[in-house]
């Protein structure tokens, strides 16, 4: 009887051991994550613009976190199938992606979502953002951004502007630039920003609003000349472009930038395990130097908060200006 006695005094001193053990701060939730592989769904091909990207880092990430990043295409509908496909996704901390703000900020305003933007996902950490530039056929009588509006109002639904497609970031800057200074241009979509370049070089469109990254082999070969880049700051790729802001159109900032998130509701703690082994990555010189090369640039260091807060300043900001251009798909 005395025998059991003290196994069983044993057996509950092990086990209040055992759940001191699991309440203890040290031993969290983030001590043990990941403990499996983690998923990255990515609603574009591989091998594209996204892929190439997320590549590099995920391969970081790899080694940061002991476990391999699955990558998981879910690729049509303008990157709605992999959108809603995370925002279903369990939010256990091993499903996460990479979204542009096209999907948070504009397509909302377009037409019916089959999820909340800004209440299905959390952000994890900005992506970076992709410069972006207004680009002029050679041949046309303006060199820079006022040229630009000196003639347009001077001819008022004469010019045209190509871009990558209704909705696209190319067309809604473009949109957005009519508002800001009153000039008309006809709008030219295009099935893609590089299309639409190409019809530019061969003097079909006036202008196109344009990634920087696509640029160089058309400003090499000499047939489209560059007026403004719409960034806060000089893309790295082409410093010799100046901003529209520095040509006297104050506050236009219209880069397309890039956020990764996961489906809400993710415990903090995997949250933050994960976010900050992708910051971690980005303190890589080599890394961040090939991202720039590749269209992404001022990389990480926004906190969950602002990201959230500029997610809905976006998502008010163009709602407004597709309301205002009237713009349909």
């Amino acid at each position: 009887m005395l025998k059991l006695d003290t196994n069983r005094r044993s057996f509950l001193r092990s086990t209040a051991a055992v759940s001191a053990a699991v309440f203890m701060p040290g031993l969290s939730f983030a001590a043990k994550y990941p403990e499996r592989p983690i998923n990255l769904t990515l609603s574009f091909p591989a091998g594209g613009g996204a892929d190439n990207l997320c590549r590099p880092i995920a391969q970081r990430l790899e080694k940061i976190l002991g476990q391999p990043i699955i990558f998981d295409y879910k690729t049509g509908a303008g990157g709605m199938i992999g959108a809603e496909a995370m925002a279903r996704a369990p939010a256990d901390g091993y499903h996460f992606t990479f979204m542009d703000m096209s999907i948070l900020a504009f397509q909302p305003h377009l037409r019916k979502m089959p999820f909340d933007p800004l209440k299905a996902f959390v952000p994890i950490t900005n992506m970076g953002q992709s410069p972006y530039a207004f680009v002029a056929a050679k041949d046309r009588p303006f060199r820079d951004m006022n040229e630009l509006v000196a003639f347009a109002k001077a001819n008022p639904n004469k010019l045209s502007c190509g871009s990558g497609g209704v909705g696209t970031p190319h067309h809604l800057t473009a949109e957005l630039f009519k508002l800001r200074t009153g000039i008309t241009m006809k709008h030219v979509p295009f099935q893609g920003g590089t299309a639409a370049l190409t019809e530019l070089s061969g003097g079909h469109v006036d202008l196109v609003v344009a990634p920087t990254s696509a640029l160089t082999q058309f400003l090499q070969a000499g047939r489209v000349q560059p007026l403004g880049v719409t960034s806060a700051k000089r893309a790295t790729a082409l410093p010799q472009i100046p901003t529209v802001q520095e040509q006297g159109f104050a506050d236009f900032d219209t880069s397309p930038w890039t956020v990764f998130v996961m489906p809400a509701g993710v415990p903090a703690e995997a949250r933050e395990t994960l976010r900050g082994a992708i910051e971690k990555t980005f303190e890589d010189r080599e890394l961040i130097s090939l991202l720039a090369q590749r269209g992404a640039e001022n990389v990480g260091g926004m906190s969950v908060q602002q990201l959230q807060a500029r997610l809905e300043a976006d998502y008010e900001k163009w709602g407004d200006v597709i309301r205002k251009a009237n713009i349909k798909i």
